[in-house]
């Protein structure tokens, strides 16, 4: 008797686990990790450097004897609101170093000056029959530096605001130029006013 009890307890244990086994939800494995080799965490982002600062020009700076004297004319126009560039001008080296030591021909006058006209004034004659705008504007520098490939060029203007150039000079076309040659290139820049850049090439010429 006690034999068949055993028997059939063991039969509903067996059953028990049986079911159990059918009812347990399914569970997807977990990716396997290597022993001794735990997850990488990524490193901290690298601090960004903050960009270098533009250099400020300063102070009144002309190569000693460079001789680069003429007005340089934009191949193509350059106009910031009413004002069209009629030119860029270099003195001669004596000019550049009477400026420099502080000694002034003319509070209208500097050795290096941009000038502007504005195109909806009227119409006038000079004395060679010329035309020119009524009403112009003359950008005298706060601070410059020209050397024999560089023009720099920082002035303030009431109407025009900021107005600055930085150009390259080829100085081998410009030496052909001076010799007679036929024009060409001899002067590349960028000039900004009014908030505004244009980017231009420039011709010489040597003055009446």
């Amino acid at each position: 008797m006690s034999t068949r009890l055993l028997s059939a307890s063991a039969a509903v244990l067996a059953a028990a686990l049986v079911l159990t086994s059918c009812n347990k939800p399914t569970q997807e494995p977990s990716a396997p990790v290597s022993p001794g080799q735990p997850t990488a965490i990524a490193p901290p982002p690298e601090p960004v450097a903050p960009a270098a600062p533009a250099v400020q020009l300063t102070g009144f700076f002309h190569q000693p004897g460079l001789n680069q004297f003429g007005y340089y004319f934009a191949k193509a126009p350059i106009q910031f609101g009413n004002f069209k560039l009629r030119g860029l001008h270099l003195g001669a080296p004596e000019d550049f170093a009477n400026y420099e030591k502080g000694q002034r021909i003319s509070p209208n006058y500097a050795p290096i000056m941009l000038e502007f006209d504005d195109v909806t004034s009227p119409l006038r004659e000079n004395e060679l029959g010329q035309p020119y705008h009524e009403v112009s504007r003359r950008v005298l520098p706060n601070a410059y530096k020209v050397t024999a490939e560089q023009v720099s060029f920082r002035g303030q203007d009431d109407v025009l605001g900021q107005v600055s150039f930085e150009g390259q000079i080829d100085a081998k076309a410009l030496e052909r130029v001076h010799a007679g040659e036929a024009e060409e290139t001899v002067l590349t820049g960028a000039l900004t006013a009014m908030g505004q850049t244009l980017n231009r090439a420039f011709v010489w010429f040597g003055g009446d």
